[in-house]
């Protein structure tokens, strides 16, 4: 996964530095669990101690607009991000308590939108949907 993430940031012209090199170990580690700017420099300081704050934020923007990563915003105000594996349409259902998030495929967003084209004449470009709760896991922990 981590090359084919390089090899997409060298397609659109990016180099491939040791901190977007750290970064990106950072996020395929997370497999699929959200990570904040904050806690990517967590991790990426344990491995290259001249990393700054700064060059995560810049570098998470890089990969947000070539496609990489996706940012999931929740209630508590912190920015998410996850690498997005796909280009497909798809939505995410995300546990609060963990981070842990999958993909959805099935969207039933898409019966809305018909909708709003039928009876408003309103054309959506985009939507974005993400499900909150606990996953089996820490529905387990809750209930202990």
């Amino acid at each position: 996964m981590q090359d084919s993430i390089e090899q997409k940031l060298k397609d659109q012209g990016y180099k491939i530095t040791p901190q977007r090199k750290i970064i990106i170990k950072a996020f395929t580690k997370a497999k699929n669990h959200l990570l904040s700017a904050e806690k990517v420099f967590e991790w990426s300081k344990k491995h290259e101690k001249s990393i700054n704050l700064s060059t995560i934020y810049r570098n998470i923007e890089v990969m947000m607009r070539i496609g990489v990563l996706k940012k999931i915003s929740l209630d508590n105000h912190v920015d998410q991000y996850k690498l997005s594996v796909t280009n497909e349409h798809h939505h995410h259902i995300v546990c609060i308590s963990c981070g842990k998030s999958e993909i959805f495929k099935d969207c039933p967003v898409s019966h809305i939108e018909n909708t709003l084209i039928e009876k408003l004449g309103f054309t959506p470009i985009e939507h974005k949907l993400e499900i909150l709760g606990l996953c089996q896991e820490c529905t387990q922990k809750s209930r202990e």
